[in-house]
């Protein structure tokens, strides 16, 4: 075996630490403060958990949240809004640069750490495979989500794996234009989440699957595993991190990004709010899922944002700028598709889940949505 490198079992955890504990982690690793880390924990208790490209009040029910004490937070990594609870096992990798699968881009680091993940659950009994960019499925049915980025020099990658389902609560946080429609996304999720248990008939102890993991991924970077315990320095930036990305600053930052499009309508639908002026939003599906919510008028942008379950890298990539540079140009597929790719190129930004095309063709569909005189919703 190789080098020893550490291991954190962290068991049961605060919604705040869950999602800021590898970023606390990043800078230490990435100098050589502190060594190369794996991590598992899992929630104590429920918490809903938004993507870092998406609006926190257009996926979540916060009403409902609120009423129920589930605090609501924003992670680092892209992806999308979801309930996260006890019935699920989480582990990160944080490596420094030249680490195994960390120097061929992203979609080598998710195919080198997502192949001892699935080893892990084939020896649990389930028959894992592949699913899209950044999961793990049995039987066409996902249980296991990840998320990869670079970090203050560092490789991360966020993972989950599903013991158990519960889809009444996961269903119940989301948002949805009505309870007809919850009662379909409830049984949809049905439909396309999995877990250990389901697949197995049973319920997994913990400690089996976090041994499993611990061995697969020993085995897969070549390397020991040491126990070990937060530096002070991690513990020190963790507990600042916990304070200001709890606050509602960082956690509504997106929704709060465009006044200007509040009280838009649905996804798929569009208003008439004056003369030549519209206000649309509009889902897309590319590897991941695009939302736009556009202000246009006379053929041009007005006012756009992106939102949505990709991916970024880095993961702070300031779309806000990109957004403002698409104002006033022509809603043209072409004219936008080489905008958006002349901005990505000069930031040096890459899009996970999602390309420059896409980005334009979704601002076009929510251009040529059939427009109601209806008022805004609320």
């Amino acid at each position: 075996m190789g080098a020893a490198w550490r291991w954190l079992d962290l068991g049961a955890v605060d919604g705040a630490t869950m999602i800021n504990v590898f970023v606390a982690l990043a800078r230490p690793v990435a100098a050589g403060r502190s060594p190369p880390t794996a991590l598992v924990l899992y929630p104590e208790r429920p918490f809903a958990n938004v993507g870092y490209h998406q609006e926190a009040e257009r996926e979540l029910d916060l009403a409902y949240c609120r009423a129920q004490g589930i605090p609501v937070v924003r992670r680092a990594v892209g992806g999308g809004a979801i309930l996260d609870g006890p019935w699920e096992l989480d582990y990160m990798l944080v490596l420094p640069p030249g680490a195994p699968g960390t120097d061929a881009g992203v979609a080598a680091f998710y195919d080198r750490h997502l192949a001892p993940v699935a080893a892990a659950l084939r020896r649990l009994g389930v028959a894992a495979e592949r699913a899209g960019i950044n999961d793990l499925s049995s039987r066409g049915r996902k249980l296991s989500a990840n998320g990869a980025m670079q970090l203050h020099g560092s490789w991360i990658l966020v993972g989950d794996l599903l013991l158990d389902l519960d889809v009444l609560a996961m269903s119940r946080v989301l948002r949805v234009p009505d309870e007809k429609f919850r009662g379909k996304l409830a049984s949809g999720m049905s439909e396309w989440l999995t877990s250990i248990r389901a697949e197995t008939g049973r319920l997994p102890e913990r400690e089996l699957v976090v041994r499993t993991l611990r061995e697969e991924f020993a085995r897969s970077l070549g390397v020991s595993w040491v126990p070990g315990a937060l530096s002070a320095e991690e513990a020190a930036s963790l507990a600042e991190l916990k304070i200001s990305r709890t606050q509602d600053d960082w956690t509504y930052r997106k929704d709060r990004s465009h006044p200007g499009l509040s009280g838009a309508p649905y996804e798929g639908r569009a208003l008439k709010i004056a003369h030549d002026t519209f206000l649309a939003r509009c889902d897309r599906k590319a590897g991941k899922l695009v939302r736009i919510t556009l202000l246009h008028g006379g053929g041009r942008v007005k006012e756009v944002e992106i939102s949505g379950d990709f991916f970024t890298m880095p993961f702070d990539a300031p779309l806000a700028d990109l957004e403002r540079g698409l104002a006033g140009q022509i809603l043209d597929e072409r004219s936008l598709q080489g905008s958006i790719a002349d901005w990505l190129r000069q930031h040096h930004v890459e899009l996970v889940g999602a390309t420059a095309a896409d980005l334009a063709a979704s601002i076009v569909a929510a251009a040529e949505l059939a427009p109601t005189t209806a008022s805004r919703t609320p």
